[in-house]
């Protein structure tokens, strides 16, 4: 809402420079505008936002528009109301834009923009000059309107005016031999035409230029017309619509996409045919594609009465013809194919495999032979064997190899001279590359980390190659890129995880669009508020199919948000109904080399990056990370469980990670958005604040501010300060701990080491077992509980579900046991204490985690009534 100022101090908010009088003709003004209801106020006060509103709009209007008075001079008239009213009513061709208000400024309420009248007077002529240019009188002027269909624009009893396109026509309209020309009602009619949108369209695609000839009509070149229709009459039998394409697929089985053949644009000259189109299809190429789709489904699903005749059945659907080869090498390499696959005991699945391998080979060997003079395979050498086998998966070179093999017995009984058969490379003994299973250098990761953060280099990259592909459809897919890589520092994520990214709602920050976005930095809270909504979203591993967390630290948390946010802006505009945000434009949504190079370029041309390697060398860091913290012997089942993924070779890596550097990968691979009691007593104590016992124990942080002033405030103070005894134990262990055993503490809680029942959360004493084992007591219930950020969306539920139950109790009369209820009350006032530790920690923004907004919230509590009264909690 805006703010009131009184009207008599307005000019001291404009940065204007007023006068004495000036002073106080600007408040009669102000008043003015009151009345008529264009500003917001009253006789004493006035809304300074609508007051500046309207300073930029009169400013505007005075700067760009003209009084219809001094418009008005220019048209050599004495009276303006007739030019308004003609003004109002005017459409096509010619329309003003004006301005008509209510009220006036500088007493004149109608306003013509200067656009508008320097448009008119480039593109309009006075009638009157045309009259008098041709020495007629207005009934020969109305005589030629009609006879050459030109329409004056009146803008006054006594003032017309005409185009100056139209004044060129009366220039042409001469007397001209007709027999040459076609009129454009006989164009029309030839060309199938039939709307004028579509005539003035087509004359504008093919530049055709009209005369006047004898009679004054208006009229084409019928060699050109005739060409035209030869044009139109041979190229329409040559395509075809869209749904012609979906039948003849759906009667062949196949379903037909646009995107499967290439379509062309439907113009002017096969519109008349195509009315309903707006893309259609060369029959050619559409056979083509039908063609070679049926050649697909037969060639997988196609078999005949033995392999080899469906090995030669395949050979004829991919167009390879083995008569091209020589007698020799074509006779004993089908005889060595079909030996091969009558033999083969392989059930039918490695067959098949088999028979598509061969069909590869018969191509490399087709493609070779038929490169040499007499096309046979003696005429090649061993080093053409070895250059192919180092192109071709292995299994292929196999078979090739025991093929040249079987025949080499056959070239020296023949003594023909051919290859050296121990020259050629032995793919059997070729080794099989193992998985890499390397890891980058800390201080690669550490240089990778520190050049990927950076907002000043990335943003501006992104954003300029993403309006780029909005506009002509090219891109390197910066944002994807920066985004991708960004998980990639605190998340081991596979890669099928990472591009499934979940979309996000911008609508809680400034963000306008992606210009906006270049000139602006998100601030803390739409960093916040961004990234709180991927926390808040079910993330599922697709390998494991099981939760999958979300961890951004607070260094990165504003480069991930701005990324985030290009790639979301990028997807609302390009892909509305992705789901995900991460897109590399190919099919199979791989990070390509060109866009690591793109990516990289700047950083080091030579990096590779690897998805697989970087998760290892996460893995990794966070089993050295736990080890180094003395927890060796769990290290292993604690990274298992933070990641999801991580197997027991992971321990017979090494990195050195110096101890310097320990806080800050702590930061980057565990979260540490603990809170809570025993959390906040910890901190208390490493930061060397003194800890009072009492208070300590009986503190609720700021439960007014942040619940609005829920009347039983009170109550639940004196409620916790009965139930304290477990607290004032927990608060003795703590206190009579060294500095190094609290820090060694909290260095467990920050690397998640204290399992708990539930999920984000850890326990103090879960190192000796749950103190409650047996006794139904959630977690959240428990004194010794040590609640994270993650676990807020848990938490948020029950409590919802607390405040429900009872409210529901109350209105539908439920009736529950005593006990039952008492129990009930103590639980809802725990979740509330604890809902207020969170609300100290993390911000307002906490109430996103439960249904309720913080109003309802409220309005809810202060129906339930005293619990104490009800049920003695004190």
């Amino acid at each position: 809402m805006g703010r009131n100022i009184k009207i008599k101090d307005a000019h001291k908010y404009l940065g204007k420079t007023f006068t004495p009088n000036s002073i106080k003709v600007f408040g009669f003004k102000i008043k003015r505008l009151i009345n008529a209801g264009v500003l917001n106020g009253n006789d004493e006060e006035v809304d300074l936002d609508s007051l500046k509103e309207y300073e930029v709009f009169e400013s505007n209007v005075l700067e760009n528009y003209m009084p219809i008075k001094e418009f008005g001079k220019l048209l050599n008239l004495t009276k303006w109301t007739p030019l308004k009213e003609f003004i109002r009513k005017l459409e096509n061709p010619f329309s003003f834009d004006y301005i008509d208000l209510a009220y006036t400024i500088n007493r004149q309420s109608f306003y013509v923009s200067k656009t508008s009248v320097d448009k008119f007077f480039r593109n309009y002529i006075d009638v009157k000059v045309v009259i008098s240019k041709y020495s007629w009188t207005n009934k020969d002027w109305y005589y030629r309107c009609n006879k050459y269909g030109i329409t004056p624009l009146v803008l006054g009893l006594k003032s017309r005016y005409v185009t100056k396109s139209d004044l060129k026509t009366i220039e042409e309209y001469e007397n001209y031999d007709r027999s040459d020309y076609y009129t454009t009602k006989e164009c029309k009619k030839i060309l199938s035409v039939e709307c004028k949108v579509a005539w003035t369209q087509f004359k504008k695609d093919y530049n055709l230029e009209s005369q006047v000839v004898e009679g004054g009509f208006q009229a084409f070149k019928k060699d050109v017309i005739d060409n035209l229709k030869t044009q139109q009459t041979e190229l329409i039998e040559k395509y075809i619509t869209y749904e012609e394409a979906v039948k003849i697929a759906s009667a062949h089985g196949f379903s037909f996409h646009p995107k499967n053949v290439k379509s062309e644009m439907v113009t002017s000259l096969f519109r008349p045919f195509f009315k309903s189109n707006r893309r259609i299809f060369l029959k050619e190429d559409f056979s083509f594609w039908l063609g070679e789709r049926e050649k697909s489904i037969q060639y997988g699903t196609v078999e005949l009465d033995s392999p080899f005749d469906t090995f030669k059945y395949r050979l004829g659907l991919k167009s390879i013809d083995t008569s091209k080869l020589g007698a020799f090498t074509s006779e004993t390499w089908l005889q060595f194919v079909s030996n091969t696959l009558n033999s083969s005991k392989g059930n039918p699945i490695t067959i098949n495999n088999e028979i598509n391998k061969f069909v590869n080979c018969t191509i490399h060997l087709v493609g070779m032979v038929c490169s040499v003079e007499n096309r046979e395979i003696y005429s090649l050498t061993s080093n053409d064997f070895n250059t192919l086998f180092n192109k071709i998966p292995v299994r292929q070179s196999r078979r090739i190899y025991l093929y040249l093999k079987a025949i080499n017995h056959k070239l020296l009984e023949k003594n023909l001279k051919s290859f050296n058969m121990k020259r050629i490379l032995n793919p059997y003994q070729f080794k099989v590359e193992p998985q890499d299973k390397s890891i980058y250098r800390f201080e690669e990761y550490k240089k990778v980390y520190n050049y990927t953060k950076d907002i000043s280099l990335h943003k501006e990259m992104a954003i300029k190659d993403t309006l780029e592909e909005i506009s002509t459809g090219k891109s390197q897919y910066y944002a994807s890129s920066w985004l991708y890589v960004l998980l990639h520092m605190n998340n081991a994520w596979r890669h099928s995880d990472v591009i499934t990214f979940p979309r996000v709602n911008l609508s809680g920050t400034r963000i306008s669009d992606l210009n906006w976005l270049l000139d602006n930095e998100l601030s803390e809270d739409e960093a916040n508020y961004i990234v709180t909504q991927v926390h808040r979203k079910e993330l599922i591993i697709s390998k494991t199919q099981v939760n999958n967390y979300f961890f951004c630290s607070e260094e990165l948390k504003k480069p991930i948000a701005t990324s985030i946010a290009i790639c979301e802006l990028r997807t609302n505009i390009l892909s509305p109904q992705r789901e995900s945000l991460i897109d590399f434009g190919n099919k199979n949504k791989v990070f390509t080399l060109k866009q690591k190079e793109s990516f990289f370029g700047p950083y080091d041309k030579e990096f590779e990056f690897s998805s697989r390697k970087m998760n290892r060398s996460l893995l990794t860091y966070i089993y050295v990370l736990l080890s180094k913290l003395k927890k060796g012997e769990v290290a292993l089942k604690t990274a298992q469980k933070l990641r999801g993924h991580i197997d027991q070779e992971t321990t017979n890596l090494y990195v050195e990670i110096p101890e310097e550097e320990l806080n800050f990968l702590s930061k980057q691979l565990f979260a540490r958005g603990s809170f809570g009691f025993i959390h906040d007593t910890f901190l208390d104590l490493l930061q060397g604040n003194e800890v009072d016992r009492e208070k300590r124990t009986i503190e609720i942080h700021n439960l007014e501010n942040h619940f609005g002033g829920i009347h039983k405030i009170e109550e639940i103070s004196r409620f916790l300060n009965v139930i304290q005894n477990e607290r004032k134990t927990i608060l003795d262990q703590i206190l009579s701990m060294s500095l190094e055993e609290a820090l060694s503490f909290v260095n467990k809680i920050d690397t998640n080491q204290l399992p708990s029942k539930e999920d984000n959360v850890q326990c103090m004493v879960s190192e000796k077992g749950c103190v409650k084992k047996g006794q139904g007591i959630s977690c959240f219930d428990c004194a010794y509980s040590i609640p994270s950020y993650y676990a807020l969306s848990a938490f948020g539920a029950s409590l919802q579900r607390r405040l429900n139950s009872f409210l529901e109790s109350n209105l539908k009369e439920l009736e529950l046991p005593y006990y039952e209820n008492r129990k009930r009350a103590r639980l809802l006032y725990l979740h509330l204490e604890l809902f207020a530790q969170a609300i100290e920690k993390f911000g307002l923004d906490v109430y996103e985690f439960i249904s309720d907004t913080r109003d309802e919230f409220i309005w809810k509590n202060s129906k339930i009534g005293s619990l104490n009264d009800q049920y003695q909690l004190t």
